[in-house]
């Protein structure tokens, strides 16, 4: 499968319901190995400021996009993004895989349209984006940048506009790929391999066991990874588990809401002494978690349930409960850029009352003496401090503890909890709360 006709097509996939990376992963193999890299980033380029391409789209096509076949608004969608964003792609190539793709869907009769959109786009729409990237107005500024204009707006009521639009830039920032190496990994030895083939990496300034790269490669591929040498994750990720093993120094410790065992397999590497329980609601996350496991080789430290955190129970009282709750996912915008166009500003009070659901059930099963982190990649105070504020009005026994990691975007609180902003292609938004349970 050629990279313009395998972009479309998952992007097609993604328009249906389905998640960027999932089927990206699914066909990666059937992609011919020289169009990988293009394939992932026409794909990500026209997700991650799809209401801008639509915006064009509307401004330069002389038919209703609502009057086309999904195909063809598929294929300008795909070829807006190409042109504005893929600088070094020739016009004509571009142009020319973009009909074919429309000959191949069977909408020959909307050749003639696509290529004079495409055209038209490639000559006039560069002044267009320049008024919008210099406009001082909040909503241009959203739209350039690919954040839905409520989010841009509830940011504006919780911060202030120009902190707003200065997170709104960030939001829309592309993401590179950092990787968590594992304990006793050597960090140079491990820059030397991987930049033996040809790519580029770097230690992290800010995290001795993290390692920056300038690309996103496909996971698969790394040196290491098979054998659970690394692991692909944001240094805000990465930051959340090694906050929790900085203070719970071992014993029992639940992962309530693990996922796909990302930040279990963290723990379960940091803590070779800890005994890991990890629930999750999807059985289908659970067995990527146990394959996680199973790849670090820690299988027999962490156990497994599949269940709902509000009911199941414990084999044993946790000296330490990992709760990073389901959220709007606004902090890793930039990397799951598909996200933000599900999302509609009343699923962020849903997913609070869930939210603090969770965290009251997780400090009813803590022990005396124990530490509870709250944790989302969220950038909303409704799902962070208010959650946090609104428990902990109800359990004086819970006590805050201090964040024990400094940076320019790293910011208390307000009152409860740390905020990392999205200031690097290497760090997603996140906010955590260690609590502590009085004895």
């Amino acid at each position: 499968m050629r990279g313009l006709e395998a972009a479309l097509s998952i992007y097609g996939e993604v328009q249906k319901g389905a998640f960027a990376s999932e089927a990206l992963r699914r066909v990666y193999n059937d992609i011919a190995p020289g169009d990988r890299k293009l394939t992932a980033t026409l794909l990500y380029c026209t997700l991650r400021r799809q209401t801008l391409w639509k915006t064009i789209l509307l401004k330069y096509c002389r038919r209703q996009p609502r009057a086309l076949p999904q195909t063809t608004v598929n294929a300008l969608m795909v070829g807006i993004a190409g042109i504005v964003e893929l600088r070094y792609f020739s016009l004509p190539v571009l142009v020319n895989g973009i009909v074919q793709a429309i000959k191949n869907s069977g909408e020959a009769k909307d050749i003639g349209l696509v290529n004079a959109v495409l055209h038209t786009v490639s000559d006039e729409a560069a002044g267009f984006l320049d008024e919008l990237k210099r406009s001082s107005a909040l909503r241009d500024q959203a739209l350039y940048w690919g954040v839905p204009g409520w989010a841009a707006a509830q940011w504006s009521k919780e911060l202030s506009i120009p902190e707003a639009k200065k997170l709104v830039r960030a939001v829309g920032m592309k993401r590179y790929l950092s990787l968590r190496l594992s304990r006793g990994i050597d960090r140079s030895e491990y820059i030397r391999q991987y930049s033996a083939s040809g790519r580029r990496a770097w230690a992290s300034p800010f995290l001795e066991f993290s390692v920056r790269t300038a690309s996103n490669p496909y996971p698969v591929d790394l040196p290491g990874f098979g054998e659970g040498a690394i692991m692909p994750q944001s240094e805000s990720s990465m930051i959340a588990a090694e906050l929790l093993a900085s203070y719970a120094k071992g014993g029992r410790i639940l992962d309530m809401c693990c996922g796909r065992g990302v930040k279990t397999g963290q723990l379960a590497d940091i803590m070779p002494d800890a005994r890991i329980e990890a629930w999750d609601l999807s059985e289908k996350k659970i067995n990527a978690a146990r394959f996680e496991i199973m790849r670090m080789r820690s299988e027999e430290r962490v156990t497994f349930k599949t269940g709902d955190a509000l009911s199941l129970v414990p084999d044993e009282e946790p000296d330490a409960i990992l709760l990073d709750v389901p959220c709007s996912g606004s902090g890793t915008w930039g990397r799951h850029p598909e996200g933000k166009w599900r999302l509609l500003p009343e699923d962020i009070e849903k997913n609070s009352v869930l939210q603090k659901k969770l965290l009251e059930r997780a400090a009813s099963m803590l022990r005396p003496g124990g530490f509870l982190l709250y944790s989302t990649c969220s950038l909303f105070r409704e799902e962070n401090e208010k959650v946090v504020a609104d428990v902990m009005s109800r359990h004086p026994e819970l006590l805050e503890m201090p964040h024990l990691r400094s940076a320019s975007f790293i910011r208390k609180g307000k009152p409860y909890g740390t905020v990392i902003f999205p200031a690097l292609p290497w760090v997603d938004g996140f906010y955590t709360a260690l609590l502590a349970k009085r004895k």
